[in-house]
């Protein structure tokens, strides 16, 4: 069987480098290792030189089947991220499906917080812990538990079992 292709587009706040590497670095090997899927992966670092910026995101964010979000507050408070980036992926002219990860704990959902429509959504975390707060030699759990939830809901598997 061949497997199905699914193009990701990876959605996070600079200022959150440290956590994602770390979240990447047992993630994407996980994700290479399924038969039933092949995922296809932009992030803004695999802009080439002299690309525009903004207009290359949009385009890539237009090719995507679904947005990773690293959600932590640095994302909700990115001004780039609220205009270019989550509009797409949450609320209600989402055009892209999301797949809301909890990178770093977030204030409690409630009338107090914006969190653009991702308060709406089901966050993925690991026994209700986001993947800075779970322990160093937990981390890799975290991430093979999201390279499965990634693979179920990218190819449709959300049903009864």
């Amino acid at each position: 069987m061949k497997p199905q292709a699914v193009r990701i587009f990876l959605s996070w706040c600079h200022r959150d480098r440290a956590a994602v590497d770390a979240l990447l670095h047992n993630l994407r090997p996980t994700l290479r290792l399924f038969t039933d899927l092949r995922v296809e992966w932009w992030q803004d670092s695999h802009l080439m030189c002299g690309e525009e910026f903004t207009p290359a995101i949009r385009d890539r964010i237009d090719e995507a089947d679904f947005g990773l979000l690293l959600v932590t507050p640095h994302y909700l408070a990115s001004a780039f991220i609220r205009e270019h980036e989550l509009p797409r992926f949450s609320g209600a002219a989402a055009d892209r499906a999301p797949l809301p990860v909890k990178l770093s704990p977030l204030p409690p959902f409630g009338p107090a917080y914006d969190f653009g429509g991702l308060d709406k959504l089901n966050m993925f975390c690991l026994d209700g812990k986001a993947f800075t707060e779970v322990s160093r030699n937990r981390r890799t759990d975290f991430s093979n538990r999201l390279a499965e939830a990634i693979r179920l809901r990218t190819i449709g598997q959300n049903g009864y079992a």
